[in-house]
């Protein structure tokens, strides 16, 4: 069994890899919030990864500091149970960008990057594994 990530992220570099390992966790809409008064924006993924030879998710709780604001495109806060799909986190140098499959996105506004993420349990096993459309060349 592998073992409990701890991760800080403070530039771009470390977010593309909080990104990387992030990439198709679901995230119930209920898991996620913004403290205005601490500018804090926390959430709890089940993010997936491989171990021997098993498709497994593991909960993860992700910090993300010094927020000024949060802004929202096709997420509905009231219907808590809804799952999303995280795709990727980015910064665009005024936000922390976190991007969901559906067209959701939240973007956190801030001038830096000042995240921590850190497992929560020991995880599961699953039978479900992500996949992604693949686009035809031409």
């Amino acid at each position: 069994m592998s073992t409990a990530l701890k991760l800080a992220a403070h530039d771009e570099g470390d977010l593309t890899v909080l990104s990387s390992l992030l990439q198709d966790a679901t995230v119930l809409v209920g898991d996620m919030g913004y403290d205005a008064d601490d500018r804090q924006f926390l959430m709890v993924a089940a993010r997936f990864f491989h171990d021997d030879g098993q498709n497994r998710r593991r909960l993860i709780g992700v910090n993300f500091s010094d927020i000024t604001s949060v802004k929202r495109h096709g997420i509905d806060l009231s219907r808590k149970e809804d799952v999303l799909s995280l795709l990727s986190i980015t910064f665009s140098g005024m936000s922390v960008d976190l991007t969901f499959s559906g067209d959701a996105m939240l973007k956190l506004e801030t001038h830096q990057i000042k995240a921590f993420a850190a497992d929560l349990d020991e995880g599961w096993v699953t039978h479900f594994q992500p996949t992604h459309p693949h686009k035809d060349s031409d």
